[in-house]
């Protein structure tokens, strides 16, 4: 009797070293490092149809996505700035509408990873 409660505590022993370490094996565990968002700064070179988005670089990023909208919210966005890819950390966006006020964010990219988006500036294009 006392060899069968052994064998009991040593199968228990087993399947609790089994779960353990199952439990230690976190999804997070595969998880892609992160990448933080880039700082915006002030638009500079604003003319009635153009200004130039500038940001701060992100150690390791290779690209940075660029946003412009004319809505806080960018639930739409300026024709060929919808995350746009640039490498260099200021962007001249132009086609735009003459008294007019843009929003902007960015984003850092590295390989698949994207950091989460910059704070948002804005920028009014003069008469």
């Amino acid at each position: 009797m006392i060899e069968k409660g052994r064998g009991f505590m040593k199968a228990l022993a087993m399947v609790m070293l089994v779960a353990g370490l199952a439990m230690s094996c976190d999804k997070n565990d595969d998880a892609q490092p992160s990448i933080s968002a880039p700082t915006v700064n002030a638009a500079t070179d604003i003319t009635a149809t153009s200004f130039k988005a500038n940001w701060t670089q992100v150690t390791g990023a290779e690209k940075y996505l660029l946003d412009v909208s004319t809505n806080s919210n960018f639930s739409s966005t300026v024709t060929g700035f919808n995350k746009k890819e640039i490498t260099a950390t200021n962007a001249t966006v132009t086609g735009l509408v003459k008294k007019t006020k843009y929003y902007y964010r960015v984003y850092a990219k590295k390989g698949s990873v994207t950091s989460a988006a910059s704070s948002t500036k804005d920028a009014t294009t003069i008469e």
